[in-house]
């Protein structure tokens, strides 16, 4: 798996616990805000991870987007602008590339 796809994986991880916080915070009455209900969070890491699998192989000569002719070359990890595009808003977390920039 290269990195790209890690650090996606990972970002998506840190979505799942702090939404996890956030849902128990609300069921304990806890006053943490949160910016996004946690039932919303979860469906966009759901969405997320459903658009990662789906485009996994993007870049490999393997995945959709090679087959319409819109991936990037194999030594690019982003693999195809779905894959950079989910990467987008994490581009201020420590770990994330220039390069990965769609």
């Amino acid at each position: 798996m290269d990195r790209f796809v890690q650090f996606l994986l990972r970002q998506l991880d840190i979505d799942l616990e702090l939404l996890r916080v956030a849902r128990e915070d609300a069921e304990t009455g806890s006053t943490h805000a949160c910016l996004i209900t946690p039932i919303r969070g979860f469906r966009e890491c759901e969405l997320k991870t459903r658009l990662l699998t789906t485009h996994h192989h993007c870049g490999s000569g393997q995945g959709p987007c090679d087959t319409l002719g819109e991936s990037y070359p194999p030594e690019d990890e982003r693999g195809c602008p779905t894959r950079a595009l989910l990467g987008l808003p994490y581009s201020d977390r420590p770990g994330y590339s220039a390069r990965w920039r769609p």
